[in-house]
C-alpha cells in the first residue's frame, strides 16, 4: 500500500513538471549566414538571444552553433548589413542578410593629421608652373609702352603683361579663399556632427532601427544654428519634447 502511494505521488509530480519542461523546451541551432546579395560567407555576425541576453558570435565561414528556448527570438547585426530577428523555431539552416546602404554627406579627405597643418601647408605652398616654358605675355613689346606727360614729368604706362601677371594672381587668390571656405565649412559640419547624430538620437529615445531613427530626425529638423549655439542639455531635452510629439502621430 504505502508502496502504491509512493507511485502515485510520484506521477503526479512528474505530470505537473512536464508542462513546465515543454514550455521551455531548447532548441540547437546550428546555421550558415550568407550574404543576400551574393551568397557570400559573412562572418563574425553578433547573434543575440534577446530574450535571456545570451549571444555568440559567427565565426569566420559564418557558421554558429547556439542553444536556445524555443519561444526565444534571435538578433542578428553586423556591420554593412540590416539586422535581422527571427523566432527560434524559425531559424533556418542557412540565413542571409540584406546589405545596407549608408547615405553620406560629401566631405573631403585631406593627408593632415587636423585644419591648423593643412592650412599652414596650404599658405605656404609654392607652386611651379610647368605648363609653359616661356609665356609670350611676359614680354614687353614696345606697342605695349606709351609715354605721357603730367605736369612736365614723363612716364611709362605698361598694358599687356601686367594685366596678365594681375589675372593671373588674382585666380589663385581666389582659388585659395574659395578653398578656405570649403575647409571651413567641412570642419563646422563635423563640429555639428559631434554634437547631434544618430548615436545619441539612439540613446536619448531607445530607439534600435535605423530608419526610424533617420525619420525622427527629419521630424526634428533641428537647424544648423540652433545645434551649435545649445549645449548637450538643451539638445536632449529638445529630441525628448520631439520624441513625444513623434511617438503620437
Amino acid at each position: 500500500m504505502k508502496n502504491l502511494i509512493k507511485i502515485l505521488s510520484f506521477l503526479l509530480v512528474v505530470s505537473a513538471i512536464n508542462p513546465v519542461l515543454a514550455q521551455y523546451k531548447q532548441l540547437d541551432i546550428h546555421s550558415k549566414i550568407l550574404s543576400k546579395k551574393d551568397s557570400s560567407v559573412i562572418g563574425f555576425v553578433h547573434i543575440i538571444n534577446l530574450t535571456t541576453k545570451h549571444g555568440v558570435i559567427s565565426d569566420y565561414n559564418g557558421e554558429f552553433h547556439f542553444t536556445v528556448n524555443e519561444n526565444d527570438t534571435i538578433k542578428l547585426s553586423v556591420l554593412g548589413y540590416e539586422q535581422l530577428k527571427l523566432n527560434a523555431k524559425m531559424v533556418p539552416s542557412t540565413i542571409y542578410l540584406s546589405p545596407k546602404n549608408y547615405e553620406l554627406d560629401e566631405f573631403t579627405v585631406i593627408p593632415y593629421k587636423d585644419f591648423e597643418e593643412f592650412k599652414e601647408a596650404f599658405i605656404n605652398l609654392v607652386i611651379i608652373d610647368t605648363t609653359l616654358k616661356m609665356n609670350q605675355s611676359l614680354f614687353m613689346f614696345e606697342e605695349d609702352l606709351f609715354l605721357f606727360n603730367n605736369n612736365g614729368r614723363f612716364g611709362v604706362v605698361v598694358q599687356g603683361p601686367i594685366s596678365s601677371l594681375y589675372d593671373y594672381f588674382s585666380k589663385r587668390g581666389k582659388s585659395k579663399k574659395r578653398y578656405e571656405e570649403l575647409l571651413a565649412k567641412e570642419k563646422y559640419k563635423s563640429y555639428l556632427a559631434t554634437k547631434y547624430n544618430n548615436k545619441l538620437v539612439a540613446e536619448v529615445t531607445k530607439l534600435e532601427d535605423e530608419k526610424k531613427i533617420d525619420e525622427f530626425m527629419k521630424y526634428c529638423n533641428f537647424t544648423d544654428e540652433f545645434i551649435y549655439k545649445s549645449n548637450d542639455y538643451d539638445i536632449i531635452k529638445a529630441i525628448q519634447d520631439n520624441f513625444k510629439t513623434f511617438s503620437e502621430k
